[in-house]
């Protein structure tokens, strides 16, 4: 291949890869996702206690959630943290020299949430009086997210704090101009938690249910744990040609099913009675074997014509052994170049065949990642502490997972699949190489070396960038690169044996 046609092949091919990247890594997260998720990371300041408890011992400074009820009380506990949306935002605007909403504002936000919630879950007229403990958690946690919902995401949470400020024009309401925030900081507010929220992706789900592991719930009584699973919405393949208003054909031709296979396998397994983080391991092992299954079923004949100019690999060699100056010598160049061509005619042998696989294994590469990228259930439960959701070196740069055990699964994983993605993508020039030390030289080639070179280049490359991708990609990708490592290897084991023995019956 000349060396303008190999460098418009290598544009035309890196150009299909940012098309194919932009499109296959398409968010299925809808607003109503993202609205759940973003409830998640700031739950508000109140905290809220069962008054009606037997025993029940309320701290200091408890306040009645309503006006003549006795059941509920509530304290404030404003975060500080950058895991918080509120913390994240304060912390930013003291860093911006912006001045913070006083605790009343933020008060006044969880009343304004907490009735629009209790109004959808008890109905719009209900007695505030005799509200519950069991109301509040169950009105919050079914309706809360509607704090950042509407028509479109944050529609209501703008609705909020314009009703807000227009309560400061009366004093009854406890609450004045200086209490609440400033543009700025609502600005900063918003693009901080939008900022949180971007790296979450696991909206893909074949039904509507709780997923994944969001937020930090830090004192908020009425949760159960420091992370909370949300509500992701039921996607259908119709839509998934069509995401969040966008035309998305490969998102509709691979990546829904392929999700849809990954949460159906799931969901199989998990109702068959085996463990969450077990079921996820078992559903990936089982859309690697059927992908590169399918793969090769396309790519055959171009997987094939490989294994046969390996096999040819002795021939090239004395072809190329006769012509040791081929590299500076034209006439040799092109008498080496004769003899390839003929020996490829006779074999009936494209050597750009190769380009095929290539053009088949990246966007199905791609999308894979997208499916496993998005899938709900990979987002849920976890194998050894580790959840697959998560990145290699996310959980590894984490000290506190290192005392959890999930740091040590993911170390183990990336070395598996570092080792074995090294066997598969060197074991054809193992192989190779032992053919080639059968054959006599009869000096060296400079063309040759230079080609071989060449190769090495490309696939030490093409290891790297695997394993570096495996290293911050989703670590269900490393799943799938390990079992898919092993696929490899033992096709080629398989096809070198077939091709091996039908040159030994055609006397070669």
């Amino acid at each position: 291949m000349k060396k303008r046609t190999k460098l418009l092949t290598g544009a035309l091919t890196v150009l299909a890869g940012v098309l194919l990247l932009s499109s296959c890594t398409a968010s299925f997260c809808s607003e109503t996702d993202k609205a759940h998720i973003l409830y998640a990371f700031d739950y508000g300041v109140s905290d809220y206690y069962d008054a009606e408890q037997e025993g029940a011992q309320l701290p200091e400074g408890a306040k009645p959630v309503f006006e003549g009820n006795t059941k509920v009380y509530y304290t404030v506990n404003v975060p500080t943290n950058n895991a918080s949306g509120i913390g994240r935002a304060n912390g930013e605007a003291v860093k911006a020299g912006l001045q913070t909403p006083s605790n009343a504002y933020f008060v006044k936000v969880d009343q304004y949430v907490l009735d629009n919630a209790l109004k959808s879950y008890k109905g719009a007229s209900y007695d505030a009086s005799t509200i519950t403990f069991g109301d509040v958690v169950v009105a919050l946690d079914q309706f809360g997210y509607q704090k950042f919902s509407g028509e479109k995401l944050w529609d209501n949470w703008t609705k909020m704090n314009q009703d807000i400020k227009n309560m400061t024009s009366d004093p009854a309401n406890g609450i004045t101009l200086d209490d609440i925030p400033t543009n700025d900081y609502l600005t900063l507010y918003k693009n901080g938690l939008n900022t949180i929220i971007s790296s979450y992706r696991s909206c893909l789900s074949i039904s509507t249910a709780e997923y994944g592991y969001y937020g930090y719930a830090n004192g908020a009584k009425y949760r159960t744990s420091d992370k909370v699973p949300v509500q992701i919405e039921a996607k259908t393949w119709a839509k998934a040609w069509n995401v969040n208003g966008k035309f998305t054909f490969f998102e509709g031709l691979l990546v829904y099913p392929i999700g849809w296979l990954v949460e159906t396998f799931v969901s199989s397994f998990k109702n068959g009675g085996v463990a969450g983080g077990l079921a996820q391991l078992l559903a990936i092992f089982l859309i690697t074997f059927i992908v590169r299954s399918l793969m090769l079923a396309v790519t055959i004949k171009s997987t094939a014509a490989n294994a046969k100019m390996q096999q040819l690999q002795p021939e090239i060699t004395k072809i190329q052994n006769k012509y040791p100056n081929s590299n500076t010598n034209n006439y040799e160049k092109q008498q080496m170049a004769a003899e390839m061509q003929k020996l490829y005619k006779k074999n009936k042998i494209n050597p750009l065949s190769s380009l095929l696989v290539m053009v088949v294994q990246f966007p199905v590469f791609i999308c894979v990642w997208g499916a496993l990228q998005g899938s709900a259930s990979l987002s849920s439960d976890a194998l050894f502490g580790l959840h697959l959701s998560d990145s290699i070196n996310t959980v590894l740069f984490n000290a506190a997972n290192w005392g959890n055990g999930s740091a040590v699964a993911a170390l183990i994983l990336f070395l598996l699949m570092a080792a074995a993605q090294v066997v598969s993508m060197l074991l054809p020039q193992w192989i190779q190489k032992v053919k080639r030390k059968k054959i006599a030289s009869l000096g060296k080639n400079p063309a040759q070396t230079q080609q071989q070179n060449t190769m090495k280049m490309f696939t030490y490359i093409m290891m790297a960038m695997i394993i570096f991708m495996g290293f911050t990609l989703p670590s269900a990708m490393g799943v799938y690169w390990f079992v898919g490592a092993l696929f490899s290897i033992v096709q080629t084991l398989i096809i070198e044996k077939i091709t091996a023995s039908r040159a030994k019956k055609k006397g070669r």
